[in-house]
């Protein structure tokens, strides 16, 4: 049995049936965990009424779709709920036979309790009743509500885009940046150092990144030439390209954003993404374009909290110490379009390949790889360096290379201290 998502409606005489309206996802069961679905109303189409008058016939039309797969373990099921405001109960459908043999497919649940979880109605509470199927189930319902979207930009949606894209003064890398990027291009060590070594905060980290454990054979060093040497110029030019960004936006107009946390979330989202090449079979070759494309995939949230600071501590407010789902449908209900848009108008200004652009909007149709391997960074991103504005579990693990990749990166940063 393999994890499924559906959506559904249920029409007016109370019977469901696929449309929209509510997002479940089914987990099958596993040997320390038992089967699980997890339903909510779906904030991208408000069927207008709770779910707690939805499930009953959400529940019994899920029981007749999966009763093969359930067999035996129809009667344990978890049922979880997930109400407007992001509270968790367990259900506890009443099934009435209408058919003549009693199996799950001639049932209907005609009532339904709720109560809380043992540990509350909170997510973690959820999460220390089932385990990692409940964790499982929140992600394939943060996955079909954050997945590509189709819909074309709105007056109201333009904008607002319109206002992020001529918002002058965003971070973007600078002049030693420029210079390193040209060096490395012509293949002048020489002169990415010279260009380095004016700026003693990106001297230091290189220094010490050079006087690595892996490279003790070689002697410590304290010249910025020779750490190019050592360090190879990819590295040397995303360490200058992270140096250059973060030193723009320590702080903003936002107060409550945390800016340190975005950017070091950005960081793991491009270490991760680097790391992940491999398993998604693409070129080593791409592993700069990799990480850069990992580090501004949430630029939008940065551009929002500078342009829109009134809306961005509304959202923030909301999404505090919330669950993914409720997250996702704050974001619905606050911002005018998808922030994934307003990270692509924002890097419109940069000249990236296509394949960056396409990834970050969300869009498959350029390269599936590549969007399939930044989708999977976030995820794993999030459980390195949480960022408390995605609605993406932290719970993801994180691959052996990702782990240490974020290592490299983390001794890089501090070294800027």
């Amino acid at each position: 049995m393999n994890p499924r998502t559906f959506e559904l409606e249920i029409t007016a005489d109370g019977t469901a049936q696929p449309g929209f309206g509510v997002l479940a996802a089914f987990v099958p069961a596993g040997d320390t965990w038992p089967a699980v679905v997890a339903m909510g109303c779906d904030p991208r189409h408000d069927p207008g009424r709770p779910i707690s008058e939805l499930a009953p016939a959400a529940i019994a039309w899920l029981r007749r779709e999966l009763g093969d797969e359930l067999g035996d373990a129809a009667t344990s099921v978890c049922w979880a709920v997930i109400d407007g405001h992001g509270r968790f109960s367990e259900a506890l459908p009443n099934f009435q036979k209408v058919g003549g043999s009693g199996t799950a497919a001639e049932t209907q649940a005609t009532t339904m309790t709720l109560r809380p979880f043992p540990g509350g109605a909170s997510i973690d509470a959820f999460y220390r009743e089932v385990g990692a199927a409940g964790e499982a189930a929140i992600e394939l319902l943060s996955s079909i509500i954050e997945g590509p979207s189709q819909v074309e930009e709105t007056p109201t949606m333009r904008e607002f885009l319109d206002a992020v894209e001529s918002h002058g003064s965003l971070p973007a890398p600078g002049a030693i940046f420029r210079t390193v990027e040209a060096a490395a291009e012509a293949g002048d060590a020489r002169k990415m150092a010279s260009a380095i070594q004016p700026d003693p905060v990106i001297s230091a980290s290189l220094i010490n990144s050079a006087n690595a454990a892996r490279f003790a054979a070689a002697g410590k060093t304290a010249s910025v030439p020779q750490a190019v040497s050592r360090l190879g110029t990819g590295f040397v030019r995303r360490v200058v390209f992270v140096a250059e960004m973060m030193s723009r936006y320590q702080k903003g107009v936002c107060p409550g954003f945390d800016y340190h946390g975005f950017w070091m979330n950005g960081i793991a989202t491009g270490a991760a993404m680097r790391a992940l090449l491999e398993q998604h079979e693409i070129p080593e070759r791409m592993a700069d374009d990799a990480f850069t494309t990992g580090l501004v995939a949430g630029i939008g949230w940065l551009a929002v909290a500078e342009t829109f600071p009134a809306l961005m501590a509304r959202y923030l407010l909301r999404c505090k110490d919330s669950d993914p789902i409720s997250k996702a449908k704050a974001q619905q209900e606050i911002f005018p379009c998808p922030i994934r848009q307003v990270s692509e108008r924002y890097l419109q200004r940069f000249e990236f390949p296509e394949v960056i652009h396409a990834a970050v909007a969300g869009r498959t149709d350029v390269d599936r790889k590549w969007y399939d391997c930044l989708s999977q960074a976030i995820r794993v991103a999030q459980g390195l360096a949480p960022f408390d504005c995605l609605a993406v579990p932290t719970t993801v693990p994180a691959p052996d290379v990702c782990r240490e990749e974020w290592q490299r990166w983390r001794d890089v940063l501090a070294a800027r201290r």
